[in-house]
């Protein structure tokens, strides 16, 4: 019964909507004041959806005023805000109709230099490509690839707006997407993307103790590229910066990774992910690492497991 009554509001208004836009103008304040009129009219059509659930007719309201405000009347902030609203609505039916429309409200969001909102809804719609499939509309690609480049957008939003912890946040994003999700993994990016991140965490005396989390990812990328030498070279420089990082959980953890993969010594590398796990709990990306880690070791010394064979998860303990 409240659908059927939204929705007979909801077509009341398009109609007048419809019927504004027809009506002859002779004066530019009156023809303003027609593309006014009938945007608010399509504004309240989308609201009297959305109150009825009707998401998808809500959405395509939503747009119609978003093109008047956009188009007839160079009101970024209210287009802005009026395909937002379409973007939340359509996200709960299409998911990729809903990122156009979030798409088209960061432009409009950069043009009237309200950057933070833009990088608040890139990042929404960097989380969207890497939760949901559906968000894309072009199944030929690969929406890591757009996560990536939505949580980078983001990231620089932020930084312009100099919200230095929320554009952290979002390169972290891109460094673990592009080292473990991304096919074929891009781990060097990764490890500079962590190996900066930590190297920022230095310069602030609130967040200089996450500096060593950072090195350590770093140091894991190299290692799952198989280039040990490049993690001891890393180790070194982490050295530099931060003296207390060699003594560290995180330092001792990484040296004794390294001896380990020089010696094709398995079952030490095992023990000691095991140690440092008992502790500090390896989170899914740090697994995913040593996994590719383990792999290399036992193809070299020939000692390969059932899991490696047939893809399942290696046992690191």
């Amino acid at each position: 019964m409240i659908s059927m009554k939204q929705r007979v509001r909801a077509e009341k208004f398009l109609n007048d909507a419809e019927k504004t836009l027809k009506k002859s103008t002779w004066f530019s304040s009156s023809t303003e004041q027609k593309y006014e009129d009938a945007a608010e009219l399509y504004d309240q059509a989308a609201n009297a959806y959305k109150v009825g659930q009707m998401n998808s007719e809500a959405g395509v309201a939503y747009m119609k005023a978003a093109e008047l405000y956009r188009d007839k009347l160079s009101n970024q902030m209210e287009g802005s805000k009026a395909l937002s609203n379409a973007g939340s609505c359509l996200k709960k039916v299409n998911a990729a109709e809903a990122v156009k429309a979030y798409n088209q409200a960061v432009s409009l969001l950069c043009d009237a230099g309200r950057l933070n909102q833009a990088a608040k809804l890139s990042k929404q719609i960097a989380e969207m490509y890497e939760n949901d499939s559906s968000a894309v509309a072009d199944e030929s690609v690969d929406p890591t690839v757009l996560a990536i480049e939505s949580y980078q957008q983001a990231s620089d939003l932020f930084e312009m707006e100099n919200a230095k912890s929320q554009a952290s946040q979002c390169k972290a994003k891109v460094a673990e997407l592009s080292s473990a999700q991304l096919d074929p993994p891009d781990l060097l990016k990764g490890a500079e993307i962590y190996e900066n991140l930590g190297r920022e965490c230095l310069e602030n005396n609130l967040l200089k103790y996450n500096a060593k989390g950072y090195f350590l990812q770093s140091c894991l990328c190299h290692l799952a590229n198989g280039d040990a030498i490049a993690a001891s070279q890393s180790m070194s420089r982490f050295e530099s910066l931060d003296f207390t990082f060699g003594e560290s959980r995180e330092g001792k953890f990484v040296s004794g990774l390294i001896e380990a993969i020089e010696n094709f010594d398995s079952e030490s590398f095992a023990t000691i992910c095991f140690e440092f796990d008992r502790i500090s709990k390896l989170d899914p990306w740090k697994t995913s690492m040593l996994v590719k880690v383990k792999r290399s070791i036992d193809d070299q010394s020939g000692d390969v497991g059932q899991g490696a064979d047939d893809g399942d998860d290696v046992d690191l303990t």
